[in-house]
């Protein structure tokens, strides 16, 4: 069982933890230009970070007051092993906080499975953004 701690906080408090693994995964691997991986809307975003047993950023993700969550990124060899399943489990605690009553997200067409087993569902068609497939995809929270 992999040993990891988790942390929420806002963009100014987890800044410097979230971003190396966003740069890490979304700009080097999967070529995102910057100007669209780090926006605005980090500001007005609750922000997780699992950090590994030396306390190295390997896991992020982020959640708006819509309900909409993004950014998810872990890093490459630190997955397929449940960090992706923990953030979601953590958004949707933090998204029941909130009294929101659903999860959504802009999926990576290559991630569907993955939300898929977690309970989410496909909502319309794909789309482009930043250069690759996505869908959305929605979990209803329980009341």
């Amino acid at each position: 069982m992999l040993s990891f701690r988790l942390k929420t906080g806002s963009w100014g408090e987890l800044k410097e933890f979230c971003t190396p693994v966003r740069l890490s995964v979304f700009i080097t691997e999967q070529n995102v230009p910057s100007t669209l991986e780090l926006d605005d809307r980090d500001n007005s975003c609750q922000h997780l970070v699992i950090f590994d047993v030396n306390d190295n950023p390997i896991a992020t993700a982020r959640l708006a007051n819509n309900g909409k969550f993004g950014r998810m990124a872990v890093l490459k060899k630190h997955r397929r092993q449940g960090l992706g399943t923990e953030l979601l489990k953590h958004l949707t605690k933090l998204a029941g906080d909130l009294k929101l009553k659903q999860l959504f997200c802009h999926a990576q067409a290559d991630a569907r499975p993955f939300y898929e087993k977690n309970g989410f569902q496909i909502i319309g068609k794909p789309f482009e953004e930043a250069n690759i497939s996505h869908i959305k995809m929605i979990k209803a929270l329980a009341a």
